[in-house]
C-alpha cells in the first residue's frame, strides 16, 4: 500500500498534496472515508517525531473528499494535505523525508513516503 514518491514544496507558499490510496498491486482504490491521517516532514527519517519540521493531521489540515470507486481510473476520493504558507516560513531549503500514515489505533499503516525537496521562493511577503 505504501508508495514511494518524490515530492517538492516551495517554502512560504500555500500548497495542497492530493493522495489517492490504492492497494499493494495498485489495481484497486481503497475507501479511506473516516480514516485518521498524519503527514510528517523530517530532515532525516531517523529524527524523532518531536524534531519533525512539520506535522499535519486530519484534525487540522488533512481532508478526505471525493466519490469513492474501487476502480482507480474512476475513483475521485483523495486525501488532501493542505500546507499553509506559514507552516513552512521558518524552514530552510534542502532535502527532507515525508510520510503519510494512517493513525487509527490497530490499523496504523504507511500510505506513502519518500524524499522531499524544499525550495525557497523569491517572494518573501
Amino acid at each position: 500500500m505504501a508508495k514511494e514518491t518524490r515530492l517538492e514544496l516551495r517554502i512560504g507558499t500555500d500548497f495542497a498534496f492530493l493522495f489517492p490510496v490504492l492497494n499493494e498491486d495498485e489495481d484497486e482504490a481503497i475507501n479511506i472515508s473516516g480514516w485518521a491521517l498524519s503527514f510528517m516532514i523530517k530532515r532525516a527519517a531517523s529524527d524523532s517525531d518531536a524534531a519533525a519540521l512539520l506535522t499535519l493531521t486530519t484534525a487540522a489540515a488533512i481532508t478526505i473528499a471525493g466519490t469513492y470507486n474501487v476502480d482507480p481510473d474512476v475513483n475521485a476520493q483523495r486525501a488532501t494535505v493542505a500546507v499553509a504558507d506559514t507552516d513552512t516560513d521558518a524552514l530552510a531549503s534542502g532535502s527532507a523525508q515525508w510520510e503519510l500514515k494512517r493513525t487509527d489505533a490497530g490499523f496504523e499503516t504507511i500510505l506513502g513516503y519518500g524524499e522531499m525537496r524544499l525550495y525557497r521562493t523569491l517572494h518573501r511577503t
